[in-house]
């Protein structure tokens, strides 16, 4: 019997097609495979950087025990509490046999003092040195870390790409049943998507003609142009005025609506550096000859006025140096090897996320309210500030965290530059945001404020 030759060409391509998604479902098998050890791998180098982290923060709470245990005071007091009891020996003392056997006696005293002495320094040594070891194996579990991350992370995403390729495999056309089945789906959505509009179309051609029949006829109208928007209240009066003055007829009368349509001009910005910055530059810098001018320029010599405004004024001064503050608008010392790891925006970013994290400046020297981070919390900040930890190099030591912002400056003039060009009112606002509730008073005088604040200041 002789094989159907239409038979044997409709299998092969159902073979093929098999075989091809059996290959993909193996592929699919061997990326995902592949992707969970890489996760897992990742994982447990996470987990290694967390107990390196954990002997290291240790390491460096012994470091600081021992050195705070080598007190040079009590060795200087052991020493001379040895010394006072050799004098007391040699005065003591009827023969050169005891004036021997005191300053034996003594010699060795010394002898043990420097000893321990010595073992304290040896032992501070050693484990400074762990500790350096410590971080230098810190620092090489968290690159091998973030290379297992990014491993595990294009491993899955391989996966993922396996797994929707092998989707469209299985919609690809080549079944024929489920071609025909899509073909005839297809003709029979457009078959009623026609016979739809077609309906559509005689129904709205029907409704048009017998409105035209039934309705009566209208007269034409012209049409009348939209009137111009109401004047404010406050200009009524002065409207009503010309508008009556005007003869009938006179255009001169009609409001002009080309001017109410035109927009104020926008302030110019004000340039808060160079040589002749303007009174604000130096109010923000707590220049009391600046303070001084300016209340005068206000209120002249009284008194009671005179202390109100220096109050609202200093208020207004500590409100804009506080949102500086929150805005990270911040100047490092260049002695410091923390902060010169990293350029001005980057330092800024990172202070930034300290104060997120509780850690913030509190605009003189120190953290505010005694709160100090540790290297953890600083790996934290330099993590969300969009860097890579292993890139710092330079770690402050634990005695060092709390000197961080020593000489730190705040930058109102950064501040206002970016946030309040103008200097206006609205931008004053939206700077300070609910700190400007506080300064009502101030707002109402700012007419008359805003042009002693923008003049330069004199040298």
């Amino acid at each position: 019997m002789e094989p159907d030759p239409g038979g044997g060409a409709g299998t092969q391509p159902e073979a093929d097609s098999f075989d091809a998604t059996s290959n993909r479902r193996r592929l699919i098998e061997i990326r995902c495979g592949f992707a969970q050890l890489s996760r897992k791998e990742a994982d447990a180098a996470y987990a290694r950087v967390t107990e390196a982290r954990d002997a290291y923060y240790r390491q460096l709470a012994l470091v600081a025990r021992v050195t705070a245990e080598a007190n040079p005071e009590a060795v200087r007091m052991a020493k001379e509490a040895a010394h006072r009891d050799f004098r007391s020996r040699v005065e003591a003392a009827r023969i050169r046999a005891h004036v021997e056997l005191a300053a034996t006696v003594w010699l060795d005293e010394i002898n043990r003092i420097n000893r321990g002495v010595g073992e304290e320094r040896a032992r501070i040594k050693r484990e400074h040195e762990e500790a350096v070891r410590l971080d230098a194996e810190l620092d090489r579990l968290t690159a091998t870390a973030e290379t297992s991350r990014t491993m595990a992370e294009a491993a899955e995403a391989a996966c993922r790409l396996a797994q929707q390729g092998l989707g469209e495999l299985d919609e690809a056309p080549g079944n024929p049943a489920i071609d025909a089945s899509a073909g005839a789906l297809m003709e029979a959505q457009a078959a009623e998507e026609s016979t739809t509009r077609a309906a559509q179309d005689v129904l709205a051609t029907d409704a048009a003609a017998g409105a035209a029949q039934d309705a009566p006829p209208t007269p034409t109208v012209p049409e009348v142009p939209e009137a111009p928007p109401a004047m404010p209240t406050a200009t009524a009066p002065a409207a009503a005025a010309r508008a009556s003055a005007a003869p009938p007829g006179d255009p001169a009368g009609a409001p002009d609506e080309t001017a109410a349509a035109v927009p104020p001009p926008a302030q110019p910005k004000v340039e808060f550096g160079g040589p002749r910055p303007p009174t604000i530059v130096r109010l923000l810098r707590r220049d009391r000859a600046a303070m001084n001018r300016l209340v005068d320029a206000l209120v002249g010599a009284d008194v009671d006025q005179r202390r109100r405004w220096q109050l609202l004024l200093s208020n207004f001064v500590d409100a804009v140096v506080a949102a500086a503050i929150d805005s990270g608008c911040l100047e490092f010392p260049s002695g410091n090897r923390f902060w010169n790891q990293f350029d001005k925006e980057q330092a800024r970013e990172v202070a930034r996320a300290l104060a997120a994290l509780g850690f913030r400046y509190d605009g003189m020297s120190q953290f505010a309210d005694g709160r100090v981070p540790e290297r953890r919390d600083l790996a934290v900040a330099v993590g969300q500030a969009g860097m890579y930890q292993v890139r710092v190099r330079n770690w402050p030591l634990p005695e060092e965290n709390a000197e961080l912002m020593f000489h730190v400056r705040v930058d109102t003039d950064l501040l206002l530059s970016q946030e309040a060009p103008s200097f206006t009112l609205g931008e004053m606002m939206r700077l300070l945001g609910w700190r400007a509730e506080q300064l009502a008073d101030l707002w109402n005088e700012w007419p008359r404020l805003r042009p002693l604040l923008l003049a330069p200041s004199t040298i």
